[in-house]
């Protein structure tokens, strides 16, 4: 049993740069999909490291020490540096992924190398880090564990799905606004089944099967290929109340058509549904390039939250927003459209509150 508190994806990538800096060697645990390989890499890369990726479930306990060789000058048996070791100083990340799934023994070959940082002789340079990925049993994927010489070594993340840094993540990736807008309204469906071995169910959703769907979505509208792949990727239960909810979607006008029309005409025609408001939202966010489409999306969202009903109007306004205000900063138009008349009638006060 992993005794310790989950984190979401954003607080383990706020915690590498110290586990870096103190050269700790760090196991990242959670379900299939999650992200934790995508954790490492994003690190590495945005930090300008070069990462090795190490499968121990593709190796024998001699291939990590190396081969051994006779040294005719000494008349001793010596062992080649494994071509995975670093020799020049400069920061790499060693990443053991999917080291659960090795067996005991294979996992044990790897004892000196987390701890000492090195193999034998074969030490390694001061810029390098260790760190380490896998799954627990109950995850219901090949796992033999880890015993307790070996987890001592590392300091242990249990890393969770997180609808809200998911989301985060999915706006500056381009994922499609439907699956967005659907997990918005179902987040337990980010993750939802516990593991493949508590549900006896083989197709669950994760992280990564949503980012396979977007993928999908963007690549056909044949709707039959699409039923295939998303029943194939999240399961049945889970593609029947997507589909419900790209249906909702659908009845949504294009957004050039509705910031076409005059801002109340537009939000006459959004449908009155949580899915509607929302994929407004997220389509609306992800269509507006320039600043007069900034403006129109203001005016827009306002005429909506004018409508009285029992939705949360107001909510979703302020969520697209904040939406809008963050991608003006990404794409350098923040101040132009703070200092718009749009902006200074309809939403100055909100927006000084949403960015401070």
């Amino acid at each position: 049993m992993l005794n310790t508190l989950p984190s979401s994806p954003k607080e383990v990538a706020r915690f590498l740069p110290t586990a870096y800096d103190l050269r700790m060697p760090v196991f990242l645990w959670g379900k299939p999909g999650i992200g934790k390989s995508d954790l490492i890499r994003q690190y590495a890369q945005t930090n300008k490291m070069d990462l090795i990726d190490v499968r121990l479930t593709t190796l024998e306990s001699c291939d990590l020490r190396g081969l051994p060789h006779i040294n005719y000058e000494t008349g001793q048996t010596e062992w080649m540096r494994p071509e995975f070791l670093p020799e020049i100083d400069t920061p790499v990340a060693i990443f053991l992924d999917e080291l659960t799934a090795a067996e005991p023994r294979i996992q044990a070959s790897a004892y000196q190398l987390i701890l000492d940082r090195c193999i034998g002789k074969h030490r390694l340079p001061d810029q390098a880090w260790v760190v380490g990925a896998g799954n627990a049993p109950e995850d219901g994927a090949v796992s033999y564990g880890m015993g307790t010489a070996l987890a001592d070594r590392f300091v242990h993340l249990n890393v969770v799905a997180n609808p809200e840094d998911w989301m985060e993540w999915a706006m500056n990736y381009s994922i499609a606004s439907e699956v967005i807008t659907f997990l918005r309204v179902r987040p337990e469906m980010l993750d939802s089944c516990g593991g493949q071995e508590q549900t006896e169910q083989l197709v669950t959703p994760s992280p990564r099967s949503w980012t396979r769907v977007s993928r999908v979505l963007e690549a056909t509208k044949d709707k039959r290929v699409r039923s295939i792949a998303v029943n194939g990727l999240v399961g049945e239960a889970v593609a029947v109340q997507f589909f419900h909810t790209l249906e909702e979607i659908g009845q949504l006008p294009p957004i050039d058509k509705l910031l076409s029309l005059p801002a109340k005409e537009a939000a006459r025609k959004v449908p009155a549904t949580l899915p509607g408001l929302y994929g407004l939202t997220y389509s609306l966010v992800r269509y507006t390039s320039k600043l007069a489409q900034y403006e129109q999306g203001i005016e827009l969202l306002e005429a909506v939250s004018q409508i009285s009903d029992a939705l949360p109007r107001r909510e979703i306004q302020s969520l697209g927003m904040e939406l809008l205000l963050g991608k003006a900063h990404r794409t350098n138009q923040f101040q132009a459209l703070t200092r718009s008349e749009t902006y200074q009638r309809v939403y100055r006060s909100k927006a000084q509150e949403l960015v401070h």
